[in-house]
């Protein structure tokens, strides 16, 4: 099935390469849009201490009492719980933004709540207000959120068929490094001090520096072409990206299928993508490598290191610096696997990733146990974690931020990154919020969880995820069967048969059973051995207007001869009917169009 119904010199024509405009096009989305997410996720392990105790102090400074520990640390938890929470929320929203907007501007709309963020963090200790900090983190989440779809999918569009995974990498590679620098920033020397509101605040000078770039570039030629119909301006959007000298003319033969087919269907929604029969596989990948980056036990590592590192015997003086090793294992574990993208494709990556990760954390739960008994064991441990985090970075980390745009065509695109980014944020969360009690409860077997759940995905995605490197949109929705949106929508167009009236039915059969070549000619002639097939559902009372008439040939004792359904099975369910779609206007045509074509 792979690769049928496409063609495969077109797919040899969408091939382009690097150009200036694409990389700097490309810096400025990630750094505005993906590095920030990045930032948020480790800014606030290293002034943790510090902005406790600003809680503390801002509580005993309006009440006169100290908080409580169980209120101190419930509304700490709230406080970098809320992050994940917006994410949810601006994930989910970023499809409608996408459609709305268009790719671009509704990543440079996401700035806004960034920068109000950034400036709430660095006023909330001058205020001495916690609840400007933590109202700050649900911004910023929202804004993070939204950007990690927008960005794969911005990403995905506007780069060349043969570079689209490298690209795509880019987004998990400046949201790596974002991890990196707000480690390094906050580091005791630097601001993880009493400065720690200028630490949190610096998430906004990225995305000033994006919001000075990207508009100076164009919007995605898909997006320009197949949703706005501006095929002028999408052409000179790729050549600003292929190449002055460039024939761009493959992209816009391949643009103008996918717009052809998509103006045959209704707009594409959440729950249309979940009745959908034909997009059930690619949705059911996108949500599970979603939940697969989450629930790997990845974010153990960023959250909970530190605690992972002194339960394994390394010293409280060097656990800091231990930490600081996992992000720059993962900033050159993700740049190594730009290139590895292309040359050995996103399948083989992912699943080597996954067994460099389920191994690791299998050799991790054994050296947790052994560490007292054998003391050499915490360094496995934290080579272990290490190698955690490599195989985390050249599969989990990077691929299933931009797969789901390559899974999916231009239609349901924004709708299943959308729900596939929630699922990744919400999964977050309940790693974030669980694992301290799973930790308490489990102990050292702790890791035991994540290699069931590991194993699970591994199973899920070699058994179903195909190998989309230097492939079309096209080819790749044809592994799954989806080689025309009409047969998509089959039971859509179904519905719309069964709601029409009997006469219109009739009609709609008629016009099925007719000769091809004679619909396709423009004659409306039909030879008299081919006898109509006529649904009836009540014999009695059903009428064919379409009987007896001269320009088709069909008389009533041809209806008599050979009815469809004889008087002795007229208690049986009729047969549903084929659906003809009139390719104009996109729906079933009906029984009254039939019968004023016919008579024309």
């Amino acid at each position: 099935m792979e690769g049928s119904g496409t063609d495969p010199v077109l797919t040899e024509r969408l091939k382009g390469r690097v150009t200036v405009p694409l990389v700097v096009t490309a810096f400025a989305a990630v750094i505005g849009g993906s590095f920030p997410h990045g930032y948020n996720t480790g800014v606030l392990n290293a002034p943790q201490d510090l902005i406790i105790q600003f809680l503390n102090d801002t509580y005993l400074i309006r009440t006169g009492n100290e908080p409580g520990k169980g209120m101190l640390n419930f509304v700490w938890s709230f406080t970098v719980a809320i992050y994940l929470v917006g994410g949810m929320f601006g994930a989910f929203s970023a499809g409608w933004f996408a459609d709305r907007f268009g790719r671009k501007k509704a990543i440079i709309i996401m700035y806004i709540p960034t920068f109000v963020a950034a400036i709430l963090f660095g006023l909330c200790d001058v205020a001495e207000s916690f609840e400007m900090l933590i109202i700050a983190r649900f911004i910023v989440g929202f804004g993070c959120g939204a950007g990690s779809g927008l960005v794969p999918m911005y990403m995905t569009e506007i780069a060349p068929v043969n570079i689209r995974g490298a690209m795509g990498v880019l987004h998990q590679l400046a949201l790596t490094t974002g991890i990196l620098v707000s480690q390094i920033f906050g580091l005791r020397q630097i601001l993880g001090n009493e400065n720690w509101p200028i630490l949190l605040a610096f998430v906004g000078v990225p995305c000033l520096i994006s919001a000075f770039i990207l508009p100076w570039f164009p919007d995605s030629p898909r997006y320009t072409l197949i949703k706005l119909k501006k095929e002028k301006e999408a052409q000179e959007a790729l050549q600003t990206f292929r190449g002055a000298d460039h024939d761009v003319s493959a992209d816009i033969e391949e643009m103008r299928r996918e717009q052809k087919q998509l103006q045959k269907q209704p707009p594409w929604s959440l729950g249309k993508l979940f009745r959908s029969k034909m997009h059930r596989m690619p949705f059911m990948l996108v949500s599970a490598l979603a939940l697969a980056q989450q629930l790997s036990g990845i974010n153990v590592v960023f959250y909970y290191s530190s605690s992972v590192f002194k339960d394994a015997g390394i010293p409280d003086d060097y656990v800091q610096y231990a930490t600081l090793g996992t992000g720059i294992i993962n900033v050159i574990m993700t740049v190594i696997s730009v290139p590895l993208m292309e040359k050995s494709g996103r399948r083989i990556l992912l699943l080597g990733g996954m067994i460099l990760m389920l191994t690791s954390a299998v050799i991790i739960t054994i050296a947790l146990n052994l560490k007292d008994i054998l003391p050499w064991m915490a360094y496995i441990c934290v080579i272990c974690m290490l190698l955690f985090v490599i195989g985390f970075a050249i599969g989990l980390g990077s691929i299933p931020q931009f797969i789901g745009a390559e899974l999916f065509k231009q239609g349901p695109r924004p709708a299943a990154m959308s729900f596939g980014g929630m699922l990744n944020w919400l999964a977050n969360t309940l790693v974030g919020i669980s694992y301290p009690s799973m930790e308490d409860a489990m102990g050292p077997y702790s890791f035991i969880v994540f290699v069931a759940l590991l194993l699970f995905f591994l199973i899920l995605i070699w058994k179903f995820l195909p190998e989309t490197k230097n492939k079309s949109f096209a080819e790749i929705a044809a592994h799954f069967g989806i080689k025309e949106d009409e047969m998509a929508d089959a039971e859509d167009n179904k519905e719309s048969v069964e709601m029409l009236p009997m006469h219109d039915r009739v009609g709609t059969r008629l016009a099925a059973t007719a000769p091809a070549n004679a619909r396709q000619n423009g004659s409306h002639s039909m030879p008299t051995t081919h006898i109509p097939q006529v649904v009836i559902e009540d014999e009695a009372n059903a009428t064919n207007p379409t009987i007896g008439n001269p320009a088709i040939n069909v008389t009533d004792d041809d209806f008599q001869q050979q009815p469809l359904i004889s008087k002795e099975d007229s208690h049986r369910s009729p047969r549903k009917p084929n659906i003809p779609m009139d390719p104009e206007v996109g729906r079933p045509r009906s029984g009254q169009d039939v019968d004023k074509e016919v008579l024309a």
